[in-house]
């Protein structure tokens, strides 16, 4: 309520300030989550696409490994020695092994390297100071146990003093017989492996995590501090549901959706996106052509996305925080400059109030605007109102003058009557018919006109009123003037305004008869139909040029009924009025041919209410 009461700048400043605030306030939350949404998906698409870019450097780097076995063959007589179904003897050996470091001496980090032979079921070892030496079973003539299955697995991952291994397990085969006659089995350090995932870190960012085989064992991680043996493996080649649901056990929920993702067949995806509370878990999955399953997952801390997304933050608040204070600043200024320009006129206002016209006018501006529109008003209203005052007294005294004529007009129209009848009276009595019949007509028509108690007349009235005013022109221009009349009894009930063919019959007879050629033959046509009585006033006068046409049509235009002192209403103004009473029912057209036709058409719009008073008003007279 206190807000009410304060000026109008506070208002205005309070309510620019709000309406600008709280749009500010929409578009800064909704910035702030298009802003985290979309830098989180930048974050996604640009680590899927490193990820995948290391992700062929590990699959040519295992399968580099891979195909360590087959440079067996490259030394023919390391392939003579092993295809030997006999026990090779010392020397050979010696001779294997020292074959088998030589192929393994570039790779660091390759730990123990163990050769199990089918045939004669000896097993040699190399680098076996690096890791404990791999035993592999007896398969002699046979395949290997389902015991020690793993072994089939041409990669998997061991644990070696609590520390991940990738155990590539390469079988050489005889390239006659496609036969088994050995088995490789040798564990990798991550030491390679980590130089590939460090590409996909930084220092704020969370960790990388490297996932082989189906059942997501995990290799790798760039994480600081190492989950115990148990946390980090998932099921090493566990097939058994409930071994596997033991191992789900072991799992974090995100490796837990991760591994339904990627064994669900309406969830399989080879990349994508798993949201937690902490932040995103980014994961790409591939399988190369050894069968050789993969999976890289990236964690993108939530903390990072919202650093982002604060700092843009931070510079939109700061850009609008000087909006704000510029918006007010210069709300503040041109509230100022109104409200001073809106107490000038208040004081016209007073001004005016207090009978005081002469308003001190400002100097009009080259470009007005909406206030120096409504000051140049006030002072055509202030000039408008000093004139009125000034002709009130002049209004008051002809009001007192037009009184006294209305008192004057009342007497004179029946002392004139009156006195027509006193001469038609004296006519009869000195036997002059005629003249006492012109007397007759004359008043009657009189009478007629200085009626103004009514309005409407039926067209029968309005026939008798223009047959006594014929019957004086006619005796008084004799064969110069031919009067025809055309109607039926259903139109003389029609109701038409007064005076509604005496003035288009005087028209005809001032134009075509007293400014023509000395002789005129005027037709009155009146014709009903459903809905209009059409009348048509013809003559054979002097007629209308199509300039007095468009002066005429020009005229009823117009709002104003010009009245001229020697010629009456003209024509126009008769058209007017008829439009007045009628309204856009009313048409009318003229069409001339001098001294040969000139139709002037009226068509009156009828109605059952007029049609069924026309008794009522000729009763009444």
């Amino acid at each position: 309520m206190k807000l009410v009461k304060v000026s109008i700048i506070t208002k205005i400043i309070v309510s620019l300030i709000v309406a600008t605030t709280v749009p500010f306030i929409i578009s800064n939350y909704l910035s702030y989550q298009i802003t985290g949404n979309s830098i989180k998906r930048q974050l996604v698409e640009l680590n899927q696409n490193s990820m995948s870019i290391t992700m062929s450097a590990l699959q040519s780097y295992f399968h580099e490994l891979s195909l360590l076995g087959l440079t067996y063959f490259s030394d023919p007589e390391l392939v003579r020695l092993l295809s030997e179904k006999k026990p090779q003897n010392p020397a050979e050996s010696v001779y294997i092994e020292h074959r088998l470091e030589k192929i393994y001496a570039n790779y660091s980090e390759i730990g123990a390297v163990s050769y199990k032979s089918a045939l004669t079921n000896k097993q040699f070892n190399i680098r076996n100071h690096y890791n404990e030496i791999v035993i592999i079973p007896d398969f002699k003539d046979h395949e290997i146990s389902d015991a020690h299955a793993e072994l089939k697995q041409p990669f998997q991952v061991t644990l070696n003093n609590r520390e991940p291994r990738l155990r590539i397990n390469k079988p050489f085969i005889d390239i006659y017989t496609r036969e088994v006659i050995g088995l490789t089995t040798f564990d990798v350090k991550p030491l390679q492996i980590k130089n590939f995932l460090t590409s996909l870190t930084t220092s704020e960012q969370g960790p990388v995590y490297l996932f082989i085989g189906n059942n997501l064992d995990l290799l790798y991680t760039t994480a600081d501090e190492m989950n115990s043996a148990s946390e980090l493996t998932l099921s090493k080649g566990v097939k058994q549901p409930t071994q596997q649901e033991t191992a789900q056990k072991t799992r974090e929920p995100w490796q837990v959706e991760l591994y339904q993702r990627l064994h669900a067949p309406q969830l399989s995806t080879d990349k994508g996106e798993i949201q937690t509370t902490e932040g995103s878990y980014v994961y790409f999955n591939k399988t190369d052509e050894n069968g050789l399953i993969m999976t890289i997952v990236k964690f993108i801390p939530r903390t990072l996305i919202n650093k982002a997304r604060n700092s843009a933050l931070g510079k939109t608040l700061l850009i609008q925080a000087v909006s704000i204070i510029f918006i007010s600043i210069l709300a503040t200024l041109i509230s100022y400059y109104m409200l001073r320009r809106i107490k000038i006129m208040f004081q016209h206002i007073k001004q005016l109030q207090m009978g005081n016209f002469q308003l001190k006018s400002r100097p009009v501006q080259k470009t007005p605007d909406e206030l120096d529109l409504l000051d140049i008003r006030l002072h055509e209203m202030a000039g408008e109102l000093d004139e009125l005052w000034n002709k009130q007294y002049r209004h008051q005294l002809e009001l007192s003058q037009a009184r006294l004529k209305m008192l004057q007009a009342q007497i004179n129209p029946h002392f004139l009557y009156n006195t027509l009848q006193s001469i038609a009276t004296l006519a009869i009595k000195s036997k002059a018919h005629d003249v006492s019949d012109r007397l007759a007509d004359f008043a009657a028509m009189f009478r007629y006109s200085m009626d103004i108690e009514n309005e409407d007349v039926s067209l029968e009235e309005e026939i008798e009123h223009i047959q006594h005013y014929m019957v004086l022109q006619q005796g008084r221009y004799k064969q110069r003037l031919q009067f025809e009349l055309e109607y039926s009894d259903e139109a003389s009930r029609v109701l038409v305004p007064k005076m509604t063919l005496q003035p288009l019959v005087e028209n005809s007879i001032i134009h075509g008869l007293e400014r023509g050629n000395g002789q005129i033959h005027i037709v009155v046509n009146i014709a009903l139909t459903k809905h209009s009585l059409l009348i048509e006033v013809i003559d054979n006068g002097k007629g209308f040029t199509d300039q007095q046409i468009e002066q005429v049509k020009a005229g009823f235009i117009e709002q104003v009924v010009v009245v001229s002192e020697k010629r009456g209403i003209g024509l126009s103004n008769v058209l007017k009025r008829l439009m007045l009473y009628y309204g856009n029912e009313f048409t009318w057209s003229i069409s001339s041919e001098p001294y040969k036709k000139t139709i002037v058409a009226l068509s009156l719009p009828i109605e059952s209410s007029r049609e069924g008073q026309a008794d009522e008003v000729i009763n009444r007279r």
